[in-house]
């Protein structure tokens, strides 16, 4: 049959000739599929002028289904079930049994402080899921509606197409000098701050930061002494110097559990930010997608309670 004949049958029909090749028989494949007897009889003739053939001849013992009918009748019943499968059953997703791999870009800031906690997540709801972290990626968004990516974890919220935010958790700044510092001793002014010699963490390589901007405003400017692109080098370079790093709150506290650090609020205001899981609207309604999204959200959650407890 060519394509042009195809047009003519639609899923309707295709379910009608079904209950004709079971039941042999007008009147019960009606009933089999609830139809009035005259609209399967329409069905039956359209069916006969579409395959070019009776399908159905009426002999002395009833009807009786031509040799090209008989042929048909496995076939479209396999072929109706898997149908029937795509379009009833959609995807299913058993977070026990998936071996799943999602795809994410994240810098070292999310893979310290989200993946650690969100993995002994999985190891317990998903042992067979796994995670592919990524360097942060040039175009995320790119990625995202590329396939490339599943996730992006981003501090920068940036309105896109498509690109749908589930926030996580938020974060503030802090200092960090190494005990022994002079600055450590005092509270110090934004002048002071800014005369000290400084790492500037740049893990996308821009120069100048939120920090350099606040300044700016106040008519200051700070010296980068060293900019890396890691936040786990910072807190090592200031360890054994006297330089000064700002960082958010979380990496800062993990450094101090293994460096002789000591930490300070900042002399001036300066917006934390919020980490959010960017990821593309076309993957919405995917189940496994969506239990990840919320299992990364709950992550995101005991996140905030646990900064919450150690705050009080």
């Amino acid at each position: 049959m060519t394509a042009a004949h195809l047009s003519g049958i639609d899923l309707n029909l295709l379910v009608a000739l079904d209950a004709l090749l079971h039941e042999a028989h007008v009147t019960r494949a009606a009933a089999r599929i609830g139809l009035t007897q005259s609209a399967m009889s329409r069905s039956l003739a359209r069916l006969r002028e579409v395959l070019g053939d009776p399908l159905l001849v009426r002999t002395g013992r009833g009807m009786r289904l031509t040799p090209r009918a008989e042929r048909l009748a496995p076939a479209l019943g396999r072929v109706l079930a898997e149908i029937a499968a795509v379009l009833e059953d959609g995807p299913r997703f058993d977070p026990r049994t998936s071996a799943r791999t999602f795809t994410m870009t994240l810098a070292d800031f999310g893979e310290a402080i989200l993946l650690p906690p969100l993995v002994e997540r999985l190891s317990r709801e998903a042992p067979g899921v796994d995670v592919d972290a990524r360097a942060h990626a040039v175009d995320p968004f790119g990625a995202l509606e590329a396939g490339e990516l599943d996730f992006a974890l981003l501090a920068r919220r940036v309105a896109r197409p498509a690109v749908v935010w589930t926030p996580l958790f938020q974060e503030r700044f802090v200092c960090l000098v190494r005990e022994g510092n002079p600055a450590a001793s005092r509270k110090l002014t934004a002048a002071q701050f800014a005369a000290i010699p400084q790492v500037l963490v740049a893990p996308e390589g821009r120069p100048g930061s939120v920090i350099d901007e606040v300044l700016a405003g106040m008519g200051l400017r700070r010296r980068v002494a060293v900019r890396v692109a890691s936040f786990v080098a910072a807190p090592e370079i200031v360890a054994s110097s006297d330089l000064m790093v700002t960082l958010p709150a979380r990496i800062a506290a993990r450094a101090q559990r293994h460096l002789p650090l000591c930490a300070m609020e900042l002399p001036f205001k300066v917006k934390g930010f919020t980490m959010g899981l960017a990821w593309h609207e076309r993957m919405r309604q995917d189940p496994g997608h969506a239990w990840f999204r919320a299992l990364a959200a709950s992550v995101g959650q005991e996140l905030k309670r646990r900064r919450a407890e150690e705050r009080r």
